[in-house]
C-alpha cells in the first residue's frame, strides 16, 4: 500500500496527473479541485488511496492534498453503488464540508449530479447521516444556516456561491443570527 507520493507533476489531464517520483511516472486520479492546484513541473505531495480490482486486474491511485477529502472518499466508497470514480466526481463538485452539510440537512438538490440517481442519493444520506454527524472535519465545521442559503437562492444567487458565502461568514462570525448572516452575505456578494 502507498500512503503518500511526493514528486514533480509531469502531465496534467482532465481527471488525473502523471506524477514523476524518482523517474517513475505514476498515474494519480484527482478531483477537479485538486487538479486545479496542480501545475506542470511543480513538486507536490499527495495522500494516496489505492484501489485494486482483482477481477479486472486493475490498480488505480487516487490522490488528495488534504485528509478531509481522503476521508470523504473512504466513506463514500463503502456505500453500495458508489464507485471510486463516482466518489471522485462528487468530490470534484463539493468540498467535504458542502457534502457533509448536504447529508446532515438531507439536501438532495445539492447531491443531484451526473451519475447519482434518486435512490443512490437517498442511500448516501441514509447511510452517512449518523457517521457525518459524529465527525468533526476541523474546528470551523458547523452546520450551515440553510435558511440563509435559501434566502440568497430566492434572490437569484447560484446555490454554491450562496453556500460558500454563508460558510465564509459563519466561519468568521459563528454566533451571528440568520438575518445578520444574510445582510453580510448580500454586502459581500454585491462587491463581487
Amino acid at each position: 500500500m502507498i500512503g503518500t507520493l511526493s514528486g514533480i507533476v509531469d502531465e496534467i489531464h482532465s481527471d488525473h496527473i502523471i506524477l514523476n517520483v524518482n523517474d517513475i511516472g505514476y498515474i494519480v486520479y484527482l478531483s477537479t479541485k485538486t487538479l486545479n492546484v496542480c501545475s506542470s513541473k511543480n513538486r507536490i505531495k499527495l495522500l494516496i488511496e489505492t484501489y485494486a480490482n482483482s477481477r479486472e486486474n486493475v490498480t488505480q491511485l487516487y490522490g488528495f492534498i488534504n485528509k478531509e477529502e481522503q476521508s470523504c472518499l473512504r466513506l463514500l466508497v463503502k456505500i453500495s453503488g458508489v464507485s471510486y470514480k463516482t466518489a471522485m466526481s462528487i468530490l470534484s463538485k463539493l468540498t467535504p464540508e458542502q457534502l457533509f452539510s448536504a447529508i446532515i440537512n438531507e439536501d438532495k438538490v445539492t447531491l443531484k449530479m451526473s451519475g447519482l440517481g434518486p435512490k443512490l442519493i437517498n442511500r448516501i444520506i441514509t447511510e452517512l447521516r449518523g457517521k457525518v454527524s459524529k465527525l468533526e472535519l476541523n474546528n470551523n465545521f458547523h452546520p450551515i444556516k440553510e435558511d440563509a442559503v435559501s434566502a440568497l437562492i430566492n434572490l437569484g444567487y447560484e446555490k454554491m456561491k450562496a453556500y460558500d458565502t454563508i460558510k465564509k461568514i459563519q466561519d468568521e462570525s459563528p454566533n451571528l443570527e440568520t438575518k445578520d448572516i444574510i445582510r453580510e452575505a448580500l454586502k459581500e456578494l454585491s462587491t463581487l
